[in-house]
Protein backbone atom coordinates (compact mmCIF):
# COMPACT_ATOMS: atom_id res chain seq x y z
CA UNK A 1 0.00 0.00 0.00
CA UNK A 2 1.78 2.65 -1.08
CA UNK A 3 -0.85 5.19 -2.53
CA UNK A 4 -0.10 8.99 -2.82
CA UNK A 5 -2.73 9.52 -0.19
CA UNK A 6 -1.01 6.78 2.28
CA UNK A 7 2.56 8.62 1.56
CA UNK A 8 1.19 12.18 2.21
CA UNK A 9 -0.53 10.90 5.75
CA UNK A 10 3.30 9.28 6.64
CA UNK A 11 4.62 12.49 6.05
CA UNK A 12 1.94 14.27 7.90
CA UNK A 13 2.72 11.51 11.15
CA UNK A 14 6.30 12.09 10.27
CA UNK A 15 6.00 16.05 10.68
CA UNK A 16 3.54 15.87 13.87
CA UNK A 17 0.49 16.89 12.32
CA UNK A 18 -1.28 13.84 13.67
CA UNK A 19 -4.80 14.55 13.41
CA UNK A 20 -4.83 15.17 9.79
CA UNK A 21 -2.32 12.14 8.89
CA UNK A 22 -5.36 10.22 11.37
CA UNK A 23 -8.10 11.80 8.77
CA UNK A 24 -6.13 10.71 5.50
CA UNK A 25 -6.09 6.79 7.18
CA UNK A 26 -8.93 6.81 7.74
CA UNK A 27 -10.54 7.71 4.83
CA UNK A 28 -7.64 5.15 3.05
CA UNK A 29 -9.57 2.50 5.33
CA UNK A 30 -13.27 3.32 4.21
CA UNK A 31 -11.80 2.19 0.57
CA UNK A 32 -9.56 -0.90 1.78
CA UNK A 33 -8.44 -2.94 4.98
CA UNK A 34 -4.31 -2.86 5.30
CA UNK A 35 -2.14 -3.86 7.79
CA UNK A 36 0.39 -0.97 6.92
CA UNK A 37 -3.07 1.15 7.19
CA UNK A 38 -3.85 0.07 10.95
CA UNK A 39 -0.53 -0.17 11.67
CA UNK A 40 0.27 3.81 11.04
CA UNK A 41 -3.22 4.55 12.39
CA UNK A 42 -1.84 2.89 15.93
CA UNK A 43 0.89 5.14 15.60
CA UNK A 44 -1.01 7.73 15.56
CA UNK A 45 -3.33 6.96 18.27
CA UNK A 46 -0.10 6.02 20.15
CA UNK A 47 1.34 9.37 19.73
CA UNK A 48 -2.09 11.11 20.24
CA UNK A 49 -1.95 9.37 23.98
CA UNK A 50 -5.11 6.87 23.00
CA UNK A 51 -3.00 3.46 23.89
CA UNK A 52 -6.18 1.67 24.09
CA UNK A 53 -7.48 2.41 20.27
CA UNK A 54 -3.51 2.21 19.14
CA UNK A 55 -3.78 -1.69 20.43
CA UNK A 56 -7.03 -2.06 18.45
CA UNK A 57 -5.19 -0.54 15.69
CA UNK A 58 -2.28 -3.10 15.86
CA UNK A 59 -4.21 -6.18 16.69
CA UNK A 60 -5.90 -5.67 13.51
CA UNK A 61 -2.73 -5.43 11.36
CA UNK A 62 -1.98 -8.30 12.85
CA UNK A 63 -5.21 -10.13 12.44
CA UNK A 64 -4.28 -9.06 8.81
CA UNK A 65 -0.74 -10.49 8.51
CA UNK A 66 0.27 -12.51 11.48
CA UNK A 67 3.77 -12.15 9.74
CA UNK A 68 4.10 -8.59 10.06
CA UNK A 69 6.50 -7.68 12.84
CA UNK A 70 6.38 -4.01 13.51
CA UNK A 71 2.89 -4.32 14.84
CA UNK A 72 4.03 -6.90 17.09
CA UNK A 73 6.61 -4.70 18.31
CA UNK A 74 5.00 -2.02 19.52
CA UNK A 75 2.38 -3.82 21.14
CA UNK A 76 4.89 -5.52 23.18
CA UNK A 77 6.31 -2.04 24.03
CA UNK A 78 2.36 -0.31 24.70
CA UNK A 79 1.91 -3.64 26.93
CA UNK A 80 5.14 -3.08 28.65
CA UNK A 81 4.20 0.28 29.86
CA UNK A 82 1.31 -1.17 31.02
CA UNK A 83 2.93 -3.13 33.51
CA UNK A 84 1.96 -6.08 31.68
CA UNK A 85 5.88 -7.62 31.23
CA UNK A 86 5.08 -10.99 30.64
CA UNK A 87 2.59 -10.28 27.85
CA UNK A 88 5.10 -7.69 26.60
CA UNK A 89 7.57 -10.87 26.13
CA UNK A 90 5.59 -12.82 24.07
CA UNK A 91 4.54 -9.84 21.52
CA UNK A 92 8.00 -8.97 21.26
CA UNK A 93 9.70 -12.41 20.25
CA UNK A 94 6.52 -12.92 17.83
CA UNK A 95 7.61 -9.55 16.49
CA UNK A 96 11.54 -11.04 16.19
CA UNK A 97 9.65 -14.54 14.70
CA UNK A 98 7.85 -12.75 11.65
CA UNK A 99 8.84 -12.74 8.37
CA UNK A 100 8.32 -8.83 8.14
CA UNK A 101 10.02 -6.73 9.91
CA UNK A 102 10.98 -3.16 9.41
CA UNK A 103 13.25 -3.38 12.43
CA UNK A 104 14.26 -6.15 13.70
CA UNK A 105 17.35 -4.69 15.64
CA UNK A 106 14.71 -2.36 17.69
CA UNK A 107 12.81 -5.75 18.55
CA UNK A 108 15.66 -7.21 20.17
CA UNK A 109 16.55 -4.20 21.89
CA UNK A 110 13.33 -4.05 23.50
CA UNK A 111 13.60 -7.36 24.64
CA UNK A 112 16.84 -7.00 26.25
CA UNK A 113 15.73 -3.82 28.08
CA UNK A 114 12.66 -5.98 29.38
CA UNK A 115 15.23 -8.63 30.37
CA UNK A 116 17.27 -5.78 32.17
CA UNK A 117 14.33 -4.91 34.02
CA UNK A 118 13.64 -8.19 35.32
CA UNK A 119 17.26 -8.00 36.74
CA UNK A 120 18.37 -11.10 33.70
CA UNK A 121 21.55 -9.61 32.35
CA UNK A 122 22.58 -12.60 30.36
CA UNK A 123 19.50 -12.64 28.53
CA UNK A 124 19.40 -9.20 28.25
CA UNK A 125 23.18 -9.57 26.47
CA UNK A 126 21.72 -11.96 24.06
CA UNK A 127 18.92 -9.93 22.76
CA UNK A 128 21.46 -7.39 22.37
CA UNK A 129 24.22 -9.19 20.59
CA UNK A 130 21.78 -9.81 17.98
CA UNK A 131 20.90 -6.00 18.06
CA UNK A 132 23.85 -5.07 17.29
CA UNK A 133 24.20 -7.91 14.72
CA UNK A 134 21.86 -6.48 12.74
CA UNK A 135 22.07 -2.62 13.37
CA UNK A 136 26.48 -2.01 14.11
CA UNK A 137 25.78 1.53 14.44
CA UNK A 138 23.13 1.31 17.36
CA UNK A 139 24.28 3.72 19.59
CA UNK A 140 21.46 2.92 22.43
CA UNK A 141 22.09 -0.74 22.10
CA UNK A 142 26.06 -0.05 22.17
CA UNK A 143 25.23 2.01 25.32
CA UNK A 144 23.03 -0.43 27.64
CA UNK A 145 26.00 -3.54 26.79
CA UNK A 146 28.41 -1.11 28.45
CA UNK A 147 25.95 -0.61 31.14
CA UNK A 148 25.34 -4.57 31.52
CA UNK A 149 29.03 -5.68 31.06
CA UNK A 150 30.43 -2.68 34.14
CA UNK A 151 27.59 -3.98 36.59
CA UNK A 152 28.65 -7.61 36.40
CA UNK A 153 31.96 -6.23 36.72
CA UNK A 154 31.48 -4.29 39.60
Amino acid sequence: MQDSQFLYAKELFKDGDLDRAEFHILALLEKNDSEDLYFYLGLIYNGQGRVEEALNAYYKAVALNNEYGNPCNEIGVLLLRMGKDKEAVYWLKKSVRCLENDAPHISFFNLATLYKLWNRPERSLQYLHRAIEIKKDFPEALKMWEEIKQNQSS
